[in-house]
């Protein structure tokens, strides 16, 4: 048996190293991964970090007026550091107490119109852009608004279908919040002057206005509303002198 080995040992030798080399490939490709090894894939989706978001506000947002006022309001939006290219939307009012008296797109963000402020009896539609880089900012203004005061009462001006359009490429929309108009409107100040409600404005309302000077007793001698009788009430009175 040994005159074989050694006569054949060159060719015992080559086939285990053939077997030796042939299990170890065979272990390598069939070895499992480490239960503590980690295994991902990445993939490419546009919008992957979540944006900025933005607000639409109607200012002022509170305030009292009179009938005959004109009251300015303005829309404007704020970026929240997210660039925008686009904004559209309709701006709704009660027609019963407020009028459009015009509508300005002086100083606006929007450069581009694909649909100019259209007013209706109740509404005013709009929609529009800008080039990139866009806009980025907190008090970008889109358009203003006067309105008459027309009847006494509060009046709700309110943003509905609406879009704020990020610079992103996607177009995606960003707008998070709205915050609309909310006013008082009250009777007209000539007739807030004539105190006593004779239909003119006259000594007998500064007597009534002069009694109450101070901490006012009778609140409608108040005519600012700001609880006190002062100067400024003397001022609204003269300002509406009729006899």
């Amino acid at each position: 048996m040994f005159s074989l080995l050694k006569k054949y040992k060159y060719i015992f030798v080559i086939t285990l190293i053939l077997i030796i080399s042939a299990t170890t490939l065979l272990y390598k490709h069939n070895k499992p991964a480490p239960p503590d090894s980690l295994s991902f894939k990445i993939t490419d989706t546009p919008n992957s970090e979540k944006l900025a978001a933005a607000i639409l506000l109607l200012t002022p947002t509170t305030g009292k007026f009179y009938i005959d006022d004109t009251v300015s309001i303005a829309l404007l939006v704020n970026t929240l550091n997210q660039s925008i290219n686009a904004v559209e939307g309709k701006i709704t009012f009660p027609s019963d107490k407020l009028e459009i008296a015009g509508i300005s797109k002086e100083n606006s963000i929007i450069s581009l119109w694909a649909q100019e402020p259209v007013l209706s009896s109740h509404s005013i539609v709009f929609s529009g852009g800008l080039p990139s880089p866009g806009f980025t900012g907190t008090a970008g203004k889109i358009i203003t608004i006067l309105f008459n005061v027309k009847s006494e009462g509060d009046a709700v001006i309110d943003i509905e279908d609406a879009q704020v359009l990020a610079n992103d490429g996607f177009a995606t929309n960003i707008l998070s919040k709205i915050i609309p108009t909310n006013i008082t409107l009250l009777k007209s100040k000539t007739k807030i002057a004539d105190i006593n409600e004779n239909g003119r404005v006259d000594l007998v309302d500064v007597s009534i206005l002069l009694t109450n000077w101070g901490v006012p007793k009778d609140p409608r001698a108040d005519l600012n509303e700001d609880d006190k009788v002062d100067t400024k009430d003397l001022s609204i009175l003269l300002s509406k002198w009729s006899h």
